[in-house]
């Protein structure tokens, strides 16, 4: 009886084991070894493609790659489908070879009014934009290796990285201050910009080199990205430096 009950669990376990698998397979990138392997399970055409673009892609489509595909008996129907996954709609970031995600930074908040207030208008005041959380999920050495694939149309001159204040809750960047002395100004302050160099690797990639930073929180800023009549104060890719 106990061998039969240990011979069941057994069972049990392989066969969760292999859903488990089974989702995971599913669950990953859909790259051309997964194109190729739903072809050679007689997968319909309409299929395949509806997978590729309900799923995360990442193809590699060089003039061999096109061939290996052809080989395996994959449509140009197909071969299109990827192709078009393939098109870049945002930058894709890493950060010391970790992917970085886009984000938006929140609708500013303004910060000053009543030393404005105080002081007849000679301090100025501040609006701030914002990031939740007190750190990134993306964790950086001092000298990071910033690498940046841009989607056809955009340079690279409009991608700046900027330094941002490190709250408790969140992480602030100054978009514009009006009064004060020198009067309203709009756009990031000059000293929160830090210098980089960036590197052509062909095409549309490219590596971004800086100075060795200092621990902090850092955003990599899209030139043009603002939106003030939708609350939208930029986008871009944030990490931190420990």
């Amino acid at each position: 009886m106990n061998k039969r009950l240990l011979s069941l669990a057994v069972c049990a376990v392989l066969c969760v084991g292999a859903t488990v698998v089974r989702v995971a397979a599913q669950d990953a990138d859909i790259n051309n070894g997964r194109v190729v392997e739903m072809v050679h399970l007689g997968l319909d055409d309409d299929i395949v493609i509806a997978k590729i673009k309900s799923g995360k892609c990442s193809f590699q489509l060089a003039d061999p790659d096109l061939m290996e595909l052809k080989k395996a008996g994959v449509s140009p129907k197909v071969v299109a489908a990827m192709l078009d996954a393939s098109v870049l709609t945002s930058a894709r970031v890493a950060v010391d070879k970790k992917s970085v995600e886009m984000h938006t930074l929140a609708q500013a908040k303004v910060g000053g009014r009543l030393g404005s207030a105080l002081t007849y208008g000679i301090k100025s005041v501040k609006s701030k934009a914002y990031l939740d959380g007190p750190h990134s999920a993306a964790i950086a050495n001092p000298s990071p290796v910033i690498s940046v694939e841009l989607p056809k149309g955009e340079t690279i001159d409009s991608y700046i990285l900027v330094v941002l204040d490190g709250k408790k809750d969140r992480r602030e960047l100054e978009v514009a201050s009006v009064g004060g002395i020198v009067g309203g100004k709009s756009g990031i302050r000059a000293e929160a910009i830090q210098r980089t160099s960036s590197q052509s690797l062909g095409g549309n990639k490219f590596n971004l080199t800086t100075e060795t930073l200092r621990k902090g929180e850092y955003f990599i800023y899209v030139v043009g990205s603002a939106d003030s009549i939708k609350g939208i104060y930029g986008r871009g890719y944030d990490f931190t430096v420990e």
